[in-house]
């Protein structure tokens, strides 16, 4: 009898929680004095976030929403600018969910948010946030010095979504991690951004995706199922970090042009998988975090494909692809903390990957010593092993932009998919589809 009633009761509360968890309603002919519902819905953000608590769902109708200067909800010091600011916290069982209604895909039209500040379209500093199914583009960037402007910024957050979500026409960085610990981007695309005003328009921090927790706390931050295209710096980067961050399934290509041309910007690395630069005094945490890089393509990026950028210990690269990179794979380290030297890679694991057609002599991998890493069933481990394009049954690149699939995940593609008869296949190299 006891038993029955604390199972009695628990259901109880979990039937008061799901009773009490409340639906918003955003549409662009909304008025924020409205109720919020299906009828009378809200007409902004700010509205909808203010209103929004532990277990609530707010879902955003079809349409373009301009978004402008009088929407700003936080602003810093010195630095940013945060329009919309996300600072609740949910919980596992009862998160807080910001949702393109099913069906419909909203778009969030920066372009009118002008300030002397950075500006960060989606700030997000709460617990338990899942945000699905919209754009966010023409998030600008005003100041001439070295600078950026960010379409999300995860600063604090912990067991945040970010799904499905498309970033692009913009000058800012698609997803910026800088703090926060188990956030998970899922099969998100930053693609055709670029600054052309900051430091004359060379197109610099404007990376797809930005992994980079300040941390050691801040640890199991994943990206898994993104793209990143066109965008005028890097398709991901991971310098400074202070926790390893893994980078599962995603792809980069066309990164450090111009947009729809193969003019070029700035650095445009395909995955820029650690490091901390070599000043001489560089910020770096007492324990050297590994990275975890696999299952991922880098094709025609304009510096390398995959690349260690000077890091301070061992990065893993497992099962990944790269194709017409100058160099597909690049392991540089830095000698120590103290020296500010540049050396063959130490500490890495590589591990069934493919290398094809890299666009200069011999890039197959460069600046690796073998002897202080891993380095295991790679297709450039094998002499005999000439890759062509009979291995693939595609090599049809145009497959990388196709639409994903309903549920958002990436798309079927048959580009750099070995055949089976090819030596790729059989020796388990490459991507795992």
């Amino acid at each position: 009898m006891k038993y029955r009633k604390i199972i009695s009761l628990a259901l109880l509360c979990l039937s008061f929680q799901i009773a009490t968890a409340k639906i918003y309603f955003v549409a662009v002919d909304g008025k924020d004095s409205n109720p919020g519902t299906i009828d009378k819905p809200f007409a902004t953000m700010p509205k909808a976030i203010g209103k929004a608590m532990a277990g609530d769902t707010v879902y955003i109708r079809g349409g373009k929403y301009i978004v402008t200067n009088d929407q700003i909800m936080h602003s810093t010091d010195k630095n940013y600018d945060n329009v919309f600011f996300f600072n609740k916290k949910g919980t596992a069982s009862r998160p807080i969910c910001f949702f393109g209604y099913d069906g419909e895909r909203p778009v969030f039209d920066f372009t009118q948010v002008k300030t002397d500040k950075r500006i960060t379209a989606f700030c997000i500093a709460g617990n338990y946030l899942h945000f699905r199914n919209f754009d966010v583009v023409g998030v600008q960037v005003t100041q001439k010095k070295h600078t950026q402007s960010e379409c999300f910024r995860i600063w604090g957050g912990r067991y945040c979504t970010l799904e499905n979500l498309a970033m692009h026409d913009g000058m800012a960085i698609g997803v910026y991690l800088i703090k926060g610990s188990n956030n998970l981007i899922l099969n998100c695309d930053a693609y055709d951004n670029y600054d052309s005003v900051s430091e004359d328009g060379k197109g610099g921090n404007v990376d797809g995706f930005g992994g980079h927790p300040n941390s050691a706390n801040s640890t199991g931050n994943i990206f898994r199922g993104c793209r990143a295209w066109n965008n005028s710096d890097d398709g991901f980067d991971l310098i400074n970090s202070h926790a390893a961050v893994v980078i599962d399934n995603c792809w980069a290509f066309f990164n450090g042009y111009k947009p729809g041309s193969l003019e070029k910007a700035c650095d445009g690395t395909g995955f820029k998988s650690g490091g901390y630069g070599m000043s001489n005094s560089p910020k770096a945490p007492d324990v050297i975090p590994r990275h975890v890089v696999k299952n991922c393509i880098a094709f025609y990026n304009k510096n390398k494909g995959f690349y260690a950028n000077h890091h301070l210990g061992g990065i893993s690269f497992l099962n990944n692809t790269a194709y017409k990179n100058p160099q597909n794979y690049s392991m540089l380290n830095r000698k120590s903390l103290d020296e500010a030297v540049n050396v063959a890679g130490y500490g890495h694991i590589l591990e069934n990957n493919i290398s094809y057609a890299p666009r200069v002599r011999n890039g197959d991998i460069r600046d690796i010593d073998s002897t202080k890493c891993i380095v295991k069933n790679n297709s450039f481990d094998y002499p005999a092993i000439q890759v062509s394009a009979d291995d693939f049954e595609s090599i049809d690149s145009e497959q990388l932009k196709r639409k994903r699939k309903a549920d958002g995940s990436l798309p079927d593609i048959t580009f750099l998919k070995p055949k089976r008869e090819s030596q790729l296949f059989i020796k388990g190299m490459g991507e795992s589809f």
